[in-house]
């Protein structure tokens, strides 16, 4: 970091140091993570977090009522998390691109009786590729006249801001999953509605999911269907099913007539086929089927949904940011064969 070499940062603790002291945008956070890049030390969210303005307590608080919030919103990712699909980055707030290999095939092996008969020499081909680590976040603040008074008067501490600044994040973490998310220096972000090698589909008789004509037998032809674009792309499951809200509405419709099932309940006795889940973050009549292995999709992650604070006008002003390092990185390989069925 250019200048700041020329400073004396050679104080004790990290809590030391006014140099880069800066009234107009919050001197804390940014004279913590400045001292750490000074000193070369890691940049992770463990230097911005203090006790001097809130109690552990109150940290505590804040930090549940993020994380609870921000879960309610991801069905997509909690399910890569919950089947360990996840790739952690350290030092993440150092990095901003993560480069990974895209592995090709080898050609069929050779049947003979000696087994000495010569075969094509073949070797791995490996792509590199990179993919962006954003930060996403949400600030809101605190009055320090309101903190102080839920101390003095044993009044509870309004957790609101933070429930609805872990709510967007959570949100916004989802919808880079499903949609993908901004270009930074020229590389995308892709989702499962976005990636340019996953397979696309369109609905089979009687269109969209939510036609009035449109059957149970129906939709069981059109996810048969993606799931055999899933196999003729050698991905071969578990599969999860994604559906937006409004095709979600008939899926607990019966069947077919005189059936004890209803169109889930038969959906769900695909070989492979795990769950269905509903999600927000997909746009209507989109319907998304995800081979959940590593080489079709994994979480990265870096830093986890959190808090940071600092203050400014004297003190009087706490404020704080939800933040949160994750991306989705959804991929093929290198003969552009995807484990992502997308039906619209």
């Amino acid at each position: 970091m250019e200048g700041i070499a020329s400073h004396d940062l050679s104080g004790g603790g990290v809590d030391e140091g006014r140099v880069f002291y800066n009234a107009a945008s919050g001197r804390w956070a940014g004279e913590q993570m400045a001292r750490a890049a000074a000193e070369g030390r890691p940049l992770n969210a463990s230097v911005l977090r203090t006790n001097d303005t809130l109690l552990a307590d109150e940290w505590r608080i804040f930090d549940q009522s993020i994380v609870q919030a921000a879960t309610i919103q991801l069905r997509g990712v909690a399910d890569l998390i919950s089947a360990g699909l996840v790739r952690p980055v350290a030092n993440s707030l150092g990095k901003t691109l993560l480069s990974y290999e895209k592995m090709g095939f080898m050609d069929p092996a050779t049947v003979s009786m000696d087994g000495v008969t010569r075969t094509e020499m073949d070797r791995l081909e490996f792509e590199l590729a990179s993919l962006p680590l954003p930060i996403t976040h949400k600030d809101w603040y605190l009055n320090l006249r309101t903190l102080t008074a839920s101390r003095t008067r044993g009044e509870p501490l309004d957790t609101a801001g933070s429930r609805i600044a872990g709510t967007v994040v959570g949100q916004m973490a989802e919808q880079m999953l499903f949609q993908g998310g901004k270009v930074f220096v020229g590389v995308p972000i892709y989702g499962y509605t976005t990636h340019p090698n996953r397979n696309t589909m369109t609905f089979g008789t009687n269109g969209n999911w939510v036609q009035a004509a449109k059957t149970g037998t129906d939709i069981l032809n059109d996810v048969l269907a993606m799931i055999s674009a899933s196999v003729t792309a050698r991905q071969y499951g578990p599969w999860v099913l994604y559906v937006p809200r409004n095709s979600n509405v008939g899926l607990d419709a019966d069947f077919k007539a005189n059936s004890t099932l209803t169109i889930r309940q038969r959906l769900l006795q695909i070989d492979g086929l795990q769950k269905i889940q509903v999600v927000d973050q997909l746009p209507a009549n989109n319907i998304v089927l995800v081979q959940m292995s590593e080489d079709t999709v994994v979480w990265v992650q870096g830093e986890p949904l959190q808090t940071v604070q600092w203050d400014i006008q004297g003190g009087f002003h706490i404020n704080f940011k939800a933040f949160q390092i994750g991306v989705p990185l959804v991929r093929a390989d290198i003969n552009a064969r995807s484990g992502i069925v997308h039906m619209s």
